[in-house]
């Protein structure tokens, strides 16, 4: 039985791989171009993980719940497990995890995640959603991570294209330190700008982390052809990761929503306390969509 599921409708069509709920591609038929990522080992394997019960590391690779000491690699473990298929039709579909006995070893709670894929029109929007079935609040983070492709104008790659934000405000940059947060903001990092030229000396220090913005979205677009661009949705996400790999000089940018942060380093190691994890009572359901859609300057 085949591991792929397809979402189909007259412009786009969608893959996503049981595995990990992962979205495999986002091709557009009248473009006639894949846009999203298509995942190379020598660079980048993936396409667009999904990250729960948290993002980025924890430090020294273990977190606390009530003095008890759990594991957990980056970005958790949903990515690497088998979501199952709940329902399908052309348009839409829902995969779902549960908690069983050896994800309590790592993640002391029961849960269910679940994500949902659904296309309209040239816009394929994504939600992840948790319900809280334990017997007391649970802690978590999640997030997404896919890649685009940055060569969507002929005769293009990374560098002839921009980030346009939704908003002109003075983002405030978290940064990094070997994969856990330094404690070292960068205020204003764009300078007031409204736009993030793609360089690959901008991610020479590891991925760009926003935080307290006003944004709701942003383009990828070229900067010698705006008659197509790709928009990327997050109302109401609290963090925003942009990252491509590190002397790679690959053809792809990756935009993450996230609620959840990787640790501060030197922090104390109580997953209650991390920053910007969700805290979710009992029997309720935590819910967030972000959005990619291909748009047409002239349509």
């Amino acid at each position: 039985m085949s591991k792929i599921v397809t979402l189909e409708n007259a412009v786009l069509q969608v893959k996503i791989s049981k595995n990990g709920a992962e979205l495999h591609s986002i091709y557009h038929k009248q473009h006639q171009h894949e846009y999203l990522w298509q995942g190379d080992k020598e660079v980048w394997g993936r396409h667009a993980p999904v990250l729960f019960p948290i993002v980025g590391q924890v430090e020294d690779g273990f977190y606390e719940v009530d003095d008890v000491k759990y594991k957990l690699p980056q970005h958790g473990f949903a990515r690497d497990m088998e979501h199952k298929l709940i329902t399908q039709d052309e348009l839409r579909c829902i995969f779902e995890l549960r908690f069983d006995h050896d994800t309590m070893t790592k993640f002391p709670y029961k849960f269910v995640f679940r994500t949902i894929y659904e296309i309209k029109n040239s816009k394929l929007s994504i939600t992840y959603q948790v319900d809280n079935i334990d017997t007391e609040d649970i802690y978590f983070s999640v997030g997404a991570h896919p890649g685009f492709n940055t060569d969507f104008i002929k005769n293009t790659s990374f560098e002839d294209y921009t980030i346009e934000f939704s908003e002109q405000e003075k983002f405030q940059r978290l940064l990094l330190d070997n994969g856990l947060r330094s404690g070292a903001i960068q205020e204003d990092a764009l300078n007031g700008a409204q736009t993030l030229d793609l360089k690959f000396d901008t991610f020479k220090d590891d991925a760009i982390i926003f935080d307290h913005f006003k944004s709701e979205s942003l383009d990828i677009v070229c900067r010698h052809d705006d008659s197509r661009k790709l928009r990327v949705a997050f109302k109401d996400w609290p963090l925003l990761g942009i990252w491509t790999p590190v002397g790679k000089r690959a053809d792809f940018v990756c935009i993450e929503p996230w609620y959840g942060v990787a640790d501060l380093r030197d922090e104390n190691h109580n997953f209650k306390e991390k920053y910007a994890n969700q805290k979710l009572p009992k029997e309720e359901t935590f819910s967030a969509t972000f959005s990619v859609e291909i748009i047409d300057k002239d349509e």
